[in-house]
């Protein structure tokens, strides 16, 4: 059920944005040699830095992805 709030869109692009970054920062954290004492200052500090550039990433490339879909299933 799709809603038609005004900011529908953004807070769904978070909600998927969060958790897709997460996972990519605990990747990302368990293959750096980090020492003990900088773990999670470190990680904390990788999963910020991602938040926003995925954010538009998603914004932008999305409506492009679903172009492209749905060109692709009416053929």
């Amino acid at each position: 059920m799709k809603s038609h709030h005004k900011y529908y869109k953004f807070i769904s692009t978070l909600f998927v944005v969060l958790p897709t970054t997460f996972v990519i920062s605990v990747f990302s954290f368990l293959s750096k040699g980090i020492s003990i004492e900088n773990r999670m200052c470190e990680f904390f500090k990788s999963w910020f830095f991602s938040i926003p550039v995925a954010y538009l990433c998603v914004l932008l490339l999305l409506p492009l992805a679903n172009t492209i879909t749905n060109r692709i299933l009416k053929k």
